[in-house]
């Protein structure tokens, strides 16, 4: 494997599991050193050894505790040149099933969190032409029955759009990725999620689930200096599924 992150130091949230472990993995491949981040300490230790680097167990849809995870990763690892905003929960169910609590909880951690991250972020992104990786969705396309997940999804594009204007001047790249359904617990956990995917798989271009790998090659090929001229994007990694 190349080395397009060599030297570069990244901080990965949700990373104890799943996609953000498979980022984690491909970064720490690519030569960078990571941070991992997660809610459960456990998860985030576990991923850290795997990849060789820095556990930081928190809630980062705090704003304080957000925060923080950047001031350790800046005392402890000296700086950072990449963040990728990968922590996210779902929620399914009707439109009338969704309660303040809900809303609210879903929005706090799939768009406030990567707000207060690249908040406190830009400043060290900007010694060094850092760049900003936000895990979107096809949801924010529209799917039934998650209305809250779709919505911050959606929230997450603008934000990265918005991130890429602002941040621009001072050197800093921000992109998207967009996955489509891929096979993690997370799609396994909501049998009628699964069975949705299953129906667009069948009719989309490439007919199978994608893998966290698979995401993984788009958010470091995103992050190194090789997408040095790409900001304000949206890749979508989804088999072809917005196309069919």
């Amino acid at each position: 494997m190349s080395e397009l992150c060599k030297g570069r130091t990244a901080l990965v949230t949700g990373a104890g599991r799943g996609i953000g472990a498979a980022i984690a993995g491909r970064l720490a491949a690519e030569g960078a050193t990571v941070a991992v981040n997660d809610i459960d300490q456990e998860a985030a230790e576990r991923t850290a050894g795997e990849v060789g680097g820095l556990a930081v167990a928190a809630n980062v849809a705090d704003h304080d505790k957000a925060s923080g995870v950047v001031d350790r990763v800046e005392k402890e690892l000296g700086g950072l040149d990449i963040l990728v905003n990968n922590a996210g929960i779902g929620y399914r169910g009707p439109l009338a099933e969704h309660t303040p609590k809900i809303w609210n909880r879903v929005l706090a951690v799939n768009l406030s969190a990567p707000f207060f991250l690249a908040q406190r972020a830009a400043p060290l992104l900007a010694r060094n032409e850092g760049a900003v990786v936000n895990l979107c969705s096809v949801a924010m396309m529209g799917i039934s029955g998650q209305v809250a997940y779709d919505v911050s999804k959606g929230g997450l594009a603008t934000l990265t759009r918005s991130l890429a204007v602002e941040l621009g001047r001072a050197g800093v790249r921000a992109n998207a990725v967009c996955p489509g359904f891929i096979d993690t617990p997370m799609l396994e956990q909501a049998k009628d999620l699964v069975e949705i995917g299953a129906r667009h798989v069948r009719t989309q271009p490439i007919r199978r689930l994608g893998t966290p790998e698979e995401v993984a090659a788009a958010v470091s090929w995103l992050a190194s200096t090789e997408a040095s001229y790409i900001t304000g994007q949206c890749l979508f990694v989804d088999g072809g599924w917005v196309r069919s």
